[in-house]
Parts: C-alpha cells; structure tokens; sequence
C-alpha cells in the first residue's frame, strides 16, 4: 500500500514538472510560432501561423482572414449559363420534359462578409447581389388549366410560351436543354417565330410509327396569319415524349403542296368540304374511285349539320405505308357537340403527291339518319344510282312538290359545280306508295321539274339539264307489314323524292 502511494506522488511531481517548463518556456517565447492570447478571457488557445515567422520575442494576435464564417447550403444560388438561363435542374423535376416551375425560387439571403485579403474591396453598385442576379433570370412559367389530354399536349403549349417569353432565344434553349425539344425544331420554330405571332395550338391527329413510338401532331397558328407551324410531338415506349420536328405550313388547310403528308392531305380535305368548296376538295381526290356526288353530298351534310372536327384527336391514323394510308376523320356538330360522326378516308400516294382514293361514309350516314331537325327529318343526301355511281337526293313533304329551304342550300352548292363545267345531269323524280300510280307519276314529275327550276334560278344552263317522273316505281327503302307506324312513315319519307345524277365524263 504504501509502495502504491510512493509510486503516484513520484508520477505527479514529475508530471508537474514537465507541465510547468512547458508552460515556463511559451511565456519567455522560447517555443517559436506559439503565443498565448492574453486578450479573449477563458482558456488560453494556441494558434500557429501559416504566413511569415514572428520574431522570437514578438506575438501575433489572429487576423480576421484567419477564420471566416461560410455561407450555409441555405444560402448557396444556382449557377448560370452565359444567357443567364439557370444551369441546373429543379430537384423536382420529373421525367416528363417541362420548363421552369410555378414555385417561386426562394431569395438569397444578404450576408456581409469581409473581402479575401487578395482581392480589391467592391462597391455594391459595381457587384449585384444575389438576390437582384435571380429576380433578373429569365425564366419560363406556364401555368395549364386541367386538360383532357396527355403530356404531349402540355409540351406544344410550352413550345408556344417559349415564343412568347421575353428572351425568346434564351427560353428556347432552356426548353431544350430540358428534353422537351429538339434542337434542330428549336431552331426552325425560332425561324417561324421571326415572320409569325404564336397564338392558338390545335390538335391535328395521331398515329403509330413501326417502331412502337407514337406521334402527335400540333397545329401552332399564326395570329397575324402569315403561316402556320405544325408540331410532331413524339412519345416512345417509356411514355417520354419531346417535340421533334416543327414544319411550317400554309394558314390555308386546303393549300396542299406536293411534300405534305397524308395526315395533312386529310386534314385539307376536310377543311374545304367544311366550308363548302367542292372543287378544292375534288382537286384533293384521285378523280377515280370518288364522284362529284359523294363529293358535293359531303359539303351539304357538312354545312347543314354544322360539322367540323372534333378538338381530342380529330384524325387517326390506322395504317399507312410508303404508297398507302387509312385515316379515320371523327367530327362533331358545332350545334351539338354530343352529335358525333366518323369519317374513314383511303389515300393513296399519286404524282401530284397525297390524294384522296376512297371515303367511308357508314359512319356520318348513322349520326347524321339518327337525328332530326325542325324540317321534319335529316335523310342522307347522297344515294346509289341504278345506272352505278352515286346521286343526291332532294327529299319533299307529303304531297308536296315545293323545295324546303335545306334542298334550296343544297343546290346551291350543286350550281356552283354545274356553272364551271359544262356537264350534263339528270333529274328524276319520286314518290311514296301512298295513292294511285297516275297521281304519283304527275306528283314525280312536277318535283323534278322544281329542282330544274331551282337550278336555273341559280345560273345553271338549262341545256344542261334533263327530268322525268317515275312516280312510285323505285323506292329506296321498303317496309314491311311488322314494321312500326314510325317505321314505316320514315321509309315514305325516304321515298319522297328528287334525285340528281351527275354525268360530267
């Protein structure tokens, strides 16, 4: 025990001894490059130098370089690139391409610091802030109602916001280092954007390339008129899409050139059938497998039923090849949006470029049969011929041989046809099975005689025209004895009527 407490006092006092020559030698300065601070109370702290040596009987105190506090993450502000368009992404950023953020970016906190010893003191006039560096960006900001369709939709809209930014230039190439462009469409819509006003974004149509990937294509209009721009938005497998081309194209739909596609040719077709010009429309077909009937019946069920294209995917492509296509055309009534329709179209790839080879009507026949109007009901204009091909129908009241006012439209459109051709027609004339044959006939023929008259009335050569009756010796429709009483007045109806056959070879 006592050789224990021998042994720790022998330890302590040597131990002190040490302490206190160490401590002897830093005050007297015989340790070079260490001090002791007399000027902070607490315990003393030794700070060794890293620039030039002190004299060895001369102490430093702590220069303000030293030790400098450093900005927290908080603080810290996103790089930019030369244009001033920030260069790194938001972290939020999902995979589908987008610009910008509706969030607003957080402002950089000012924190005084002292200048580093080797660079000159800046005024704050010569130095902008931080927070004056990020309200100056450009930035791109979109904000979308809700929408029934997909992402490639948002994508055109963000292509025409970056049109209209205020930097123009440099909002485009954020959009495209964001993905959503490329860069060879970035620069032709900058092109456009030079002649053009962006305004409203229409959706054209879609299809399905080989490879899987999906196309959707835009229409960007222009406001001044100029020259449209359209948009192929393109989306693969992964559900990731970007715009990939951006191909300018006339205001005028039916301004068809001999390098527009399918889609287009399609979309021109429509467009003058809509608007009633059967001759633009004609000039958009083979000339072959369409008559002028089915033609000019188009443009009256378009400008009765007020149809136009419908706004979701108004044209979709089912198949199409390097020689062939087949388009499916959905419209709705601009009276009843609930009154849709389908039209097929077959085109086919000729010398003067995309044309219009056949028309599938079974679609628009079944809306537009199925729903009436205040003139007693809607029958489809356009009918088979017995001598083959197609005529249109002029349909009349019980016992009436007076034109309606939609058989007056109707051959207003037919006129327009006749007066820039010299081709002949014939028109025939029918009746129901109601009464007897001899006043059927007289009945037939006074209402070919009023489609003639009609005609003539609107600048048709009468030397063009021939008419007969044939009373109730061809119906169109039959009924039989099971059939309802709403049945069987619909197929009279039917029956009641002119028909005109263009001959024009």
């Amino acid at each position: 025990m006592k050789r224990s407490i021998i042994l720790f006092l022998v330890s302590f006092m040597i131990t002190a001894g040490i302490g206190g020559g160490v401590y002897y030698a830093i005050s007297q300065g015989l340790i070079p490059g260490v001090t002791l601070s007399k000027t902070t109370p607490g315990p003393e702290v030794a700070t060794p130098t890293s620039t030039e040596q002190p004299a060895d009987n001369q102490q430093t105190e702590p220069t303000a370089t030293d030790e400098q506090p450093t900005t927290t993450d908080s603080t810290e502000t996103t790089p930019a690139t030369d244009d001033g368009i920030p260069s790194k992404l938001d972290p939020t950023t999902t995979d589908e391409p987008t610009i910008g953020t509706d969030e607003p970016t957080e402002p950089a906190v000012d924190t005084p610091t002292e200048p580093a010893t080797d660079q000159p003191e800046q005024t704050t006039g010569d130095q902008p802030s931080t927070t004056t560096e990020a309200d100056t960006t450009p930035r791109i900001t979109l904000t979308l109602s809700e929408t029934a369709n997909s992402s490639e939709h948002e994508l055109a809209l963000k292509a025409r916001e970056a049109l209209r930014h205020e930097d123009t230039k440099a909002a485009m190439d954020y959009f495209v280092e964001r993905g959503g462009i490329t860069p060879q469409a970035a620069a032709d819509l900058l092109k456009w954007a030079e002649q053009n006003k962006p305004g409203e974004v229409v959706e054209v149509a879609d299809m399905r390339r080989p490879d899987g990937n999906k196309v959707t294509r835009y229409r960007l209009k222009s406001e001044n008129g100029n020259e449209d721009i359209l948009l192929d938005v393109v989306t693969n497998r992964s559900g990731i899409c970007a715009i990939e081309s951006a191909t300018p194209a006339p205001a005028d739909k039916t301004a068809i050139t001999a390098d527009c596609d399918h889609i287009t040719v399609s979309e021109g077709f429509i467009e003058a059938v809509r608007h009633g010009n059967m001759n633009q429309a004609r000039d958009l077909t083979t000339g072959e497998e369409i008559s002028l009937a089915t033609v000019a019946g188009l443009c009256m069920v378009f400008e009765e039923g007020n149809f136009e294209l419908r706004k979701d995917k108004p044209i979709r492509n089912t198949f199409h090849n390097d020689d062939f296509a087949g388009n499916m055309v959905y419209v709705t009534s601009s009276a009843d949006q609930s009154q849709e329709a389908k039209i097929s179209l077959e085109l086919s790839r000729t010398e003067p470029g995309w044309r219009v080879k056949a028309v599938g009507l079974e679609g628009l026949l079944s809306s537009y049969e199925n729903s009436a109007n205040e003139e007693g009901g809607r029958y489809f204009p356009i009918v088979k011929n017995p001598k083959g091909g197609d005529s249109l129908a002029l349909f009349f009241g019980f016992n009436e041989a007076d034109l309606t006012p939609r058989s007056l439209r109707q051959l207003q459109i037919v006129a327009e046809l006749l007066k820039e051709t010299q081709g002949k027609l014939n028109i025939s004339g029918h009746t129901d099975d109601v009464g007897s044959e001899r006043y059927n006939l007289r009945l037939s023929e006074r209402r070919a005689d009023a489609v003639k008259a009609a005609l003539v009335g609107f600048g048709v050569n009468a030397e063009q025209i021939t008419t007969h009756g044939l009373g109730k010796s061809q119906p169109r429709r039959t009924y039989t004895e099971t059939d309802t009483e709403q049945t069987v007045d619909y197929i009279r109806g039917e029956n009641r009527r002119a028909e005109i056959y263009l001959d024009f070879e």
